[in-house]
């Protein structure tokens, strides 16, 4: 390794600095940093510092005495893929030109945030120090609340380019051995596939048992406390340097209905919370179809008072039923979509207003009947109810899904869509845990707890399908 060679590694790279530091009997020492992640005032108070005690010591002999001398703080820079590395994760490159060789010394500063509460999870009672960017601040956060050598923590480096750190956390005792040896497989395996990873997603879908799932089969989470519960039960956590948030596994339909927030009230209400989101996922994903097949096949169905409201309401409507509600939801969507894009305070205002305005409109025009508009509108509140973005975008994609055959085929396409699900959904499996367990394992014990939040005096319980051949 020559010094051409370095400068001709970074010769498009603005922001790294060369320094030449000269040393007695022609034995300088050339320092290469990057000015955006390193500490410059390190450089001056600890490198040079370090360099002068180690000159007086081996007069830059060896570069094995050289680092004895400064001791802890280097790092080896054998090759140039190595010295690349180092510079962009704040290092400061020492290169002795004599010597043809060169160590590292971390002084970095990476730009980072500080703890704060997470937008992914609202904090009513619980914690406020939500995950951030940075792998090793994430990390702590979790040690904060789990203070034993029990906690585990992987390091693995995924992407040929990128080299983004991947921290795989887990609890000895909890997490079953097999599922363990088969997450540190998989990360190992996609490490070199991707060229980078810039989000959870692309992770997820690398490692995930069906890579093309309509479902999420894991649970993302911005909460420290969520992610130490987790683990308590046998499942690990996966933390991305960069990424503000975690991915959780072994996961299940039932693990994502709950929040954070249920352990910090009490079990009534946490089970009210949690009965409450499963019938929503029902009805934001099933009403509009049901509604739909129920007025277009099956009149006879309705009592007579609600069926001629409807059909006094649907007087001089230009649209069929069913290209009515699809009209509906997708003005409805794209209202919502426009509110996540927005600024908050803009998108909100936008969402209400706008919908408030083109709806009243829309009805008084005689475009849209005002029983389908308030159908839509609690099918698109429902599914805001539940915590996890990713299923609240498959619902919508549900809600078309069985609409579109309730919208040929009645009452009887409204079952065959729901039967699709059923079947779809058993055949899914995060990371060999069956997503609809604990029902399709048909344990009374795990049913009772997947449905039910228990007393805080009878916890501690780990299903068993997280707990089967458990020596990890």
């Amino acid at each position: 390794m020559r010094l051409e060679e370095l400068k001709e590694l970074f010769d498009r790279c603005d922001d790294v600095q060369f320094y030449r530091q000269p040393f007695p009997e022609s034995q300088d020492a050339t320092l290469v940093y990057c000015r955006s992640l390193s500490d410059q005032q390190l450089i001056n108070e600890l490198v040079l510092p370090e360099l002068q005690n180690a000159y007086a010591v081996t007069r830059f002999s060896e570069i094995g005495a050289v680092r004895a001398a400064i001791g802890a703080l280097t790092e080896p820079a054998e090759d140039l893929d190595s010295v690349g590395r180092a510079v962009f994760r704040g290092c400061v490159i020492v290169y002795f030109e004599h010597l043809n060789a060169a160590l590292g010394m971390s002084i970095e500063r990476i730009p980072n945030r500080q703890t704060e509460e997470s937008n992914m999870d609202v904090s009513i009672r619980g914690p406020k120090d939500g995950l951030v960017e940075d792998l090793h601040i994430n990390v702590g956060l979790i040690r904060k609340r789990l203070p034993t050598p029990a906690l585990g923590m992987e390091e693995f480096a995924v992407g040929r380019n990128s080299r983004t750190r991947v921290g795989l956390l887990y609890l000895k005792g909890k997490i079953q051995l097999a599922t363990l040896n088969e997450i540190r497989s998989r990360l190992a395996e996609v490490g070199p596939k991707l060229e980078e990873l810039t989000s959870a997603a692309q992770l997820e879908e690398s490692i995930s048992d069906h890579p093309y799932s309509l479902f999420p089969l894991t649970v993302y989470t911005g909460r420290g406390d969520f992610i130490a519960a987790c683990l308590n039960k046998g499942r690990f956590a996966i933390l991305i340097d960069g990424v503000p948030g975690a991915m959780i596994a072994p996961s299940t339909l039932f693990l994502l209905l709950k929040t954070p927030e249920d352990t910090h009230f009490s079990f009534i209400t946490a089970n009210f919370g949690q009965v409450l989101r499963l019938f929503s996922l029902l009805l934001s994903a099933f009403l509009p179809s049901f509604f739909i097949a129920l007025i277009g096949y099956h009149q006879d169905q309705i009592p007579f008072p609600l069926l001629s409201t409807i059909v006094l309401t649907r007087l001089g409507i230009p649209l069929s039923g069913p290209m009515e509600m699809f009209l509906i939801l997708f003005f409805l969507e794209l209202f919502k979509e426009a509110g996540y894009r927005l600024p908050s305070l803009i998108g909100q205002t936008l969402t209400v207003v706008g919908g408030l305005i083109i709806g009243d409109a829309a009805v008084r025009s005689g475009l849209i009947s005002p029983g389908l508009v308030v159908v839509g509108a609690i099918s698109i509140v429902a599914g805001s109810t539940l915590i996890s973005q990713t299923l609240t975008g498959t619902v919508g994609v549900l809600r078309y899904f069985s609409l579109l055959f309730a919208s040929f085929l009645g009452m009887y396409g409204f079952m065959l869509s729901v039967l699709f699900l059923v079947v779809y959904l058993s055949g899914l499996t995060s990371f060999g845990v069956p997503f609809l367990a604990p029902v399709t394992t048909l344990t009374a014990k795990d049913v009772w707890h997947a449905f039910w939040t228990v007393p805080r005096k009878l916890g501690g319980f780990v299903p068993i399908y997280l707990r089967r051949n458990n020596k990890g």
